[in-house]
């Protein structure tokens, strides 16, 4: 079977690549997300109608963010997405009437986020920046809105801190991580261990992970230490919520059990948070 796309660029990425957050940039540039698989040689939109495809894939991968989240709540309001990707967050929230500063460290998602933007004929402040050291004056922001990005950090909590520091008294915002506590973690953990032998090259169930999730690094955490993360920040968590993307957790499970399996085991952990006035 040929090497996956992810484990190619993360082993090449690995041999010449030293610096942390230089092997983090590298990794996502090579393989912008742009919620294609990421085997596919075509991944990278350059149409309307190719934005409009990352967009829908954007929510209907992601039900909590289609059903749950509303992107019209954010009028007159400064939001700051934290690792825009191909924009379509970004693009959802401009809709909404919000003032959008988009920000990622990746060339490749900038020039999708602006390229998206365009088509949509909407207003985003677009950035290149380290979220580890985010360059705005404090107390910028009235929402701070992240998902899927800031586990991909080497040091996740230094960007939690910058959030803190960026967002207003009174404001909020909400970060999607990684569940450690999920089946994913586990079932496709031990299957990488056991059945295809990882365990044998000193693989551990936190490492092996790497083997086929996107990005060099991909920190999973547990409700408890993600909500003590912001704590220490100085911000409140203030709901946590379990979920996962629209596939079945197992295969063919009914859906009533999958439902079920997603509320409690879901590999997408939500935390909504606030800092208090």
């Amino acid at each position: 079977m040929p090497e996956g796309a992810q484990l190619r660029v993360r082993r090449e990425t690995a041999e010449r690549v030293k610096d942390a957050q230089e092997r983090n940039r590298v990794w996502w540039e090579s393989l912008p997300m742009t919620y294609a698989d990421f085997n596919e040689t075509d991944r990278i939109p350059a149409t309307a109608a190719g934005f409009r495809e990352v967009d829908r894939l954007f929510l209907e991968g992601n039900p909590w963010l289609r059903d749950a989240f509303d992107f019209n709540a954010f009028a007159g309001k400064k939001v700051l997405e934290i690792g825009c990707g191909s924009g379509s967050a970004s693009c959802l929230l401009a809709r909404g009437g919000a003032e959008v500063t988009a920000i990622d460290l990746i060339s490749q998602a900038l020039a999708l986020t602006r390229k998206n933007i365009e088509t949509q004929e909407l207003a985003v402040d677009v950035r290149q920046m380290d979220a580890e050291e985010l360059e705005f004056p404090d107390e910028s922001f009235d929402y701070v809105f992240s998902w899927g990005v800031i586990h991909h950090s080497a040091e996740t909590e230094r960007i939690i801190a910058q959030i803190a520091w960026v967002l207003k008294p009174g404001g909020a915002g909400m970060c999607m991580v990684y569940n450690r506590d999920s089946i994913r973690y586990f079932l496709h953990g031990l299957y990488f261990l056991v059945a295809k032998g990882k365990i044998f090259s000193g693989h551990t169930l936190k490492s092996v992970q790497g083997l086929y999730t996107d990005g060099f690094y991909q920190r999973h955490w547990t409700g408890r230490e993600f909500s003590a993360a912001f704590r220490t920040a100085g911000l409140e968590p203030r709901r946590i919520t379990k979920t996962h993307m629209a596939v079945r957790i197992i295969p063919h499970i009914p859906r009533f059990l999958d439902g079920f399996l997603k509320r409690h085991f879901g590999w997408l952990l939500v935390l909504e948070f606030g800092k208090r006035a």
